[in-house]
């Protein structure tokens, strides 16, 4: 039975009984008597090419609706669309109504992010972490706020970095023991295995890059789509790859000092096969 088959129930298993997210800080949701999705209807818009990059990302949204009503969530973003009126939209879970919603990203009055730091405006910090061009990252500025001369520079190497180990963060990231979020020690764990590769592949893991990677992976809840991409993809790789990033998993489930034994026993089943393979 291969690594595909053995995780496939398990991670899908899982992700149902996922828990809300959790962040470094207390955090309590405020929403409005009655929960309305972003400003719909919306005209359908276009998926952005950095969509992929932005699914899965987590983080704490106020949002002033069409209405003017302001609510305080936690979100899950599914998708990024640029619609023909030129807006941003966020395609999201929202873990407070349990929906999928849309969010216009010039609504946005504030971000939060896992470790509790506050983006107020949030146009530089969204334009980080979903990799967007600059004509994109003006549509995200709301009116009210004056929009930024230097928008963040696009790293063009570590969106190469993230589209190259995309799978493999992913499937870390689903098989982290979190209860709700990626600790520090898992995420730095991951960050070890993402230098490895780094190096394979001839790229400066910086200071700033590594940074990155960490507010990546700590902000990543990862989709059930991303989940089954990414199973795909690394069941077809060599048995010596897929033993490669078992232990991987291995060593993050191991990273905060607590053995939970259903991960441990299916980790050293596949592992077991793969050499025997």
């Amino acid at each position: 039975m291969g690594l595909k088959s053995q995780l496939s129930d398990f991670l899908f298993q899982k992700l149902e009984n996922q828990v809300p997210p959790v962040l470094d800080v207390g955090f309590e949701p405020a929403l409005p008597s009655r929960i309305l999705d972003a400003d719909e209807p919306h005209p359908e818009g276009e998926a952005l090419p950095e969509s992929p990059i932005a699914e899965g990302q987590t983080f704490v949204i106020c949002y002033i609706n069409g209405q003017g009503a302001k609510s305080t969530r936690r979100i899950t973003v599914r998708a990024l669309k640029r619609t023909s009126e030129a807006r941003i939209l966020l395609l999201a879970r929202c873990a407070e109504t349990r929906k999928e919603m849309h969010f216009r990203a010039d609504r946005i009055k504030y971000c939060m992010d896992i470790n509790g730091a506050l983006y107020e405006p949030p146009a530089a910090f969204l334009a980080e972490i979903f990799s967007l061009d600059p004509h994109d990252a003006d549509l995200l500025a709301a009116e009210e706020f004056a929009k930024p001369e230097n928008w963040p520079p696009k790293d063009t190497v570590f969106g190469l970095l993230r589209q190259q180990l995309g799978h493999d963060l992913t499937l870390m990231a689903a098989m982290a023991e979190s209860d709700g979020q990626i600790s520090e020690t898992e995420a730095d764990a991951i960050l070890q295995y993402v230098r490895h590769r780094a190096d394979l592949f001839g790229i400066d893991l910086d200071k700033e890059r590594a940074r990155k990677v960490l507010g990546f992976l700590r902000r990543l809840r990862p989709t059930q789509d991303q989940i089954r991409a990414a199973l795909d993809e690394i069941g077809d790789r060599s048995p010596k790859s897929q033993l490669d990033i078992v232990t991987a998993c291995t060593e993050v489930m191991l990273a905060d000092g607590e053995i939970h034994s259903r991960e441990a026993n299916l980790l050293n089943q596949i592992r077991s096969d793969l050499r025997a393979g």
